[in-house]
């Protein structure tokens, strides 16, 4: 049986303050025990960024004694990302305190994550979730989720997206949000919380006072929002006050600028770290920055800058993604020398680092890992068949027999796999059917492929791929060129929902949130009518 977290299960009792002092002491490597130097404790802070192609850079980062390595991108098996995982704890424990580093990812379905990157099974979206609305279902498949983490050498999650996604012109959050109600978001937030609590995984809920409102991407620039400290209070911050009642360990800064509480981007901002989160609402885990490199950061500061400014603000852990390890300790070593930086704050975040590892049990023997895979796949599968919203009908739905069906699909080509799903259980359903993938925006002659492709149907089922609500103009104008030919068609919305307003003459319409594997067949079996569709829309679309 698929062990099942309790999805409303709170923080356990702790032990005492002695008895901590004394585990605290009998875990820690020699050189722990002794009082590090400002550098060290500096160094400490810092998680470093590494795809495939630094992964010396990354070993030599880890040997001088930084705190963690966020793996990215490299088409790695799960035993190779744990050999890889191996070695830079490897080299961590060669480092002046030997202190072992946090491994993290980013660990969302969609447009982050990626599944060929890490060997790691494919995660649903945020927003399929949401609309599957399954809290136990959720908590159990991310402990089977931190499971694998464990099996690939990883400890760290950055996630869940706790994020309310109120603008549907938001270029950077859409699908990874669990939707616009805060209740929900929070509801199944916490359950991702527990599940990956269960798993011994380190979750950090993200990005922290809310990227949700935002029309700007925080990689390009510094967004803006200008809401009232009573909506943020009752909407956007919901479900991280219900995140912090759970215990969350770790919560991720927004590269956010709201006025209503500073000038400052939220990561930057004593008044949002200090204030908000550690003094308003009470919240003694780790803080930890959105990576420092993004350039609603560098427009204002240098990396090794920023670094100082994030923790004089309250923040404990540092992502300074590709900035220079090296670089960002001097700086912090500088700045705490001068008093510009109180050596009380740099202690305070040493001590919860050390403290977030210790609880983690990254001092502890590896444990031994074992497949969950099958698992996994159940439950992804049942919730991705939960998830799929029927939006109209349109008289489509389920599809008739004794037609030709056309599926002419658009989007990234590492997605063409998963189409296959829907086109075979179409097939296997008795349907005639011919298959089409395009990329997601139109080559030069294209169109005229696809027009080509449609008239000889009888019936169109049309995916649309969008990250967020900004549209591909060029597959939004195929698509609407398809639906106004005079074909019955059925659009398939394969990621963001949002897309659906683009296409107001489409008779039928299915939400799929993510397209996986297990969401694209449960597309085909409501299609044939073997599947009742029973998600909902967890966000409002535009009219």
């Amino acid at each position: 049986m698929t062990p099942r977290p309790d999805p409303a299960a709170g923080r356990a009792r702790r032990p005492g303050r002695l008895a901590r002092a004394l585990t605290a002491a009998l875990l820690l490597p020699a050189a722990l025990a002794a009082e590090p130097t400002i550098e060290q404790k500096a160094a400490q802070l810092l998680i470093v960024s590494t795809e495939a192609s630094d992964i010396a850079v990354a070993s030599a980062a880890a040997a001088s004694g930084v705190g963690g390595i966020q793996l990215q991108w490299g088409s790695y098996s799960l035993e190779e990302t744990r050999r890889l995982s191996e070695a830079l704890q490897a080299a961590a424990a060669r480092s002046p305190l030997g202190s072992p580093l946090f491994i993290a990812v980013d660990y969302e379905g969609g447009s982050v994550y990626v599944p060929t990157t890490l060997g790691l099974l494919e995660l649903p979206t945020n927003m399929m979730l949401g609309a599957a609305a399954d809290e136990n279902g959720t908590a159990s498949l991310f402990y089977l989720a931190g499971k694998e983490l464990k099996r690939a050498g990883i400890n760290m999650a950055f996630g869940p997206v706790l994020d309310i996604n109120t603008n549907p012109k938001n270029p950077i959050i859409g699908i990874r949000s669990l939707g616009s109600d805060p209740a929900e978001a929070a509801r199944l937030g916490g359950a991702i919380l527990n599940g990956l609590k269960a798993a011994g995984v380190i979750a950090v809920a993200k990005h922290f006072p809310g990227h949700g409102a935002a029309e700007k991407d925080s990689h390009k620039t510094l967004p803006e929002i200008s809401i009232s400290t009573a909506e943020l209070h009752t909407a956007h911050l919901v479900p991280f006050k219900a995140a912090i009642a759970l215990g969350v360990p770790a919560i991720m800064t927004a590269h956010i600028r709201y006025p209503a509480l500073d000038s400052a981007p939220a990561t930057l901002s004593r008044a949002v770290l200090a204030g908000l989160l550690k003094h308003d609402l009470g919240y003694g885990g780790l803080v930890v920055t959105d990576s420092l490199d993004m350039r609603a950061i560098t427009m204002r500061l240098p990396v090794r800058k920023a670094a100082a400014a994030a923790l004089k603000a309250g923040a404990d852990l540092l992502l300074i993604g590709r900035g220079d390890p090296a670089a960002a300790v001097r700086e912090i070593a500088r700045q705490v020398r001068s008093g510009a930086i109180t050596e009380t704050r740099l202690n305070d975040a040493y001590h919860k680092v050390l403290a977030a590892k210790r609880a983690a049990g990254l001092f502890d023997p590896a444990e031994t890992p074992s497949p969950f895979d099958k698992a996994y796949l159940g439950v992804t599968g049942e919730l991705s068949r939960r998830a799929v919203t029927l939006v109209r009908r349109g008289g489509l739905v389920p599809l008739p027999k004794g037609k030709k069906i056309a599926v002419i699909i658009f989007s990234p080509q590492r997605f063409a796999e998963n189409s296959i799903h829907l086109y075979r259980t179409l097939l296997e359903a008795g349907y005639e059917t011919s298959q089409y993938f395009f990329g997601i925006g139109l080559k030069k002659g294209e169109l005229g492929t696809i027009t080509r492709a449609a008239a000889e149907a009888d019936i169109l089922v049309l995916g649309s791929f969008q990250w967020t609500g900004v549209q591909n103009a060029s597959q939004r104008d195929a698509i609407n060129v398809l639906i106004n030919s005079g074909k019955p068609a059925v659009l398939l919305s394969l990621m963001n929902p949002y897309d659906l307003a683009s296409y107001p003459g489409a008779p039928a319409a299915l939400a799929l949130y993510g397209m996986t594997a297990p969401s694209m067949e449960a597309a085909g079996e409501v299609l044939t009518g073997s599947l009742t569709p029973s998600g909902r829309l967890p966000v409002a679309l535009p009219e």
